[in-house]
């Protein structure tokens, strides 16, 4: 029993004094490692905002700050580990190791890693939706659609389905339809059109908007008013013009005509089927 006891005891004390010896190591361990996370967290959004206002595209932004961030990170734990005692020069050499290891991998792998179509600002539709791209990582792509959604898409997705980006163009094209019927005067109301679209601020001189018949239906004639705008006119431009047209075709008399809707008619059971 006494041996047990002093066994135990012998136990104790050996725990008590590596703990005094190690402890105080251990706990500044600690506190510089959290200080190393901080700094990455805090220093990887500084230079993503950097490099992003210098031009760089995001998501290679974020591929930059995640490198960073395993740098950093690699640094910290050599400091950590060599400041409680680990060979600082084995663990220099097996991080350089590392280090050399994936900048090969990502010099070989660079050319076929895939670059998405759009940056941040972008109007796009993806899929079935649309909206302003206002963020973009390394693992998707944050939409704000225009009733005020939050759309995530993973970036897989977006490379892999219809991507149809409005925001590259500094023009875009528009389009008026109206229907006017066969007795109008079709020469007054491409006159009256025509004086619209150049007169107003926002349509662009080239390529020269156009007012044209589209189209023959029974009862109409389809017309349309073409014309290119600056691209931040695209969603609200149609809406002013519209307001103006008929406000002109009211004042000189122009009237519209209904587009109909024509059914065919469906046989009853009794009737014969030709």
């Amino acid at each position: 029993m006494d041996t047990m006891s002093s066994g135990l005891a012998n136990y104790v004390d050996q725990i008590s004094r590596v703990g005094g010896e190690l402890g105080p190591m251990v706990v500044k361990g600690m506190f510089l490692l959290v200080v190393v996370l901080v700094l990455v967290k805090y220093l990887g959004s500084l230079v993503s905002s950097l490099l992003i206002k210098m031009g760089v595209p995001e998501r290679r932004a974020a591929y930059s700050v995640t490198g960073m961030h395993i740098l950093v990170l690699l640094v910290g734990a050599l400091v950590v580990l060599n400041f409680i005692g680990f060979p600082a020069p084995l663990l220099f050499r097996v991080i350089m190791v590392i280090l050399m290891v994936v900048i090969v991998v990502f010099v070989i792998a660079k050319p076929y890693i895939p670059k998405l179509p759009l940056k941040t600002g972008d109007v796009v539709k993806i899929g079935g939706s649309m909206g302003k791209v206002d963020l973009i990582t390394i693992m998707h792509t944050r939409l704000r659609t225009f009733d005020g959604k939050v759309v995530y898409i993973p970036n897989h997705k977006v490379l892999n389905d219809q991507v149809v980006n409005t925001s590259l163009r500094p023009q875009r094209r528009l389009d008026i339809d109206f229907f006017i019927p066969y007795e109008a005067d079709v020469a007054k109301v491409k006159e009256i059109v025509g004086e619209i679209l150049k007169e107003s601020e926002i349509v662009e001189e080239k390529p020269a908007p156009r007012v044209v018949i589209d189209k023959f239906a029974p009862g109409y004639m389809e017309m349309k008013a073409r014309f290119w705008v600056q691209k931040k006119y695209v969603l609200t431009g149609r809406w002013g013009l519209n307001e103006k047209i008929k406000a002109r075709f009211d004042e000189e008399g122009v009237k519209m005509a209904s587009p109909r809707l024509e059914i065919d008619e469906i046989p009853t059971r009794g009737d014969a089927v030709v």
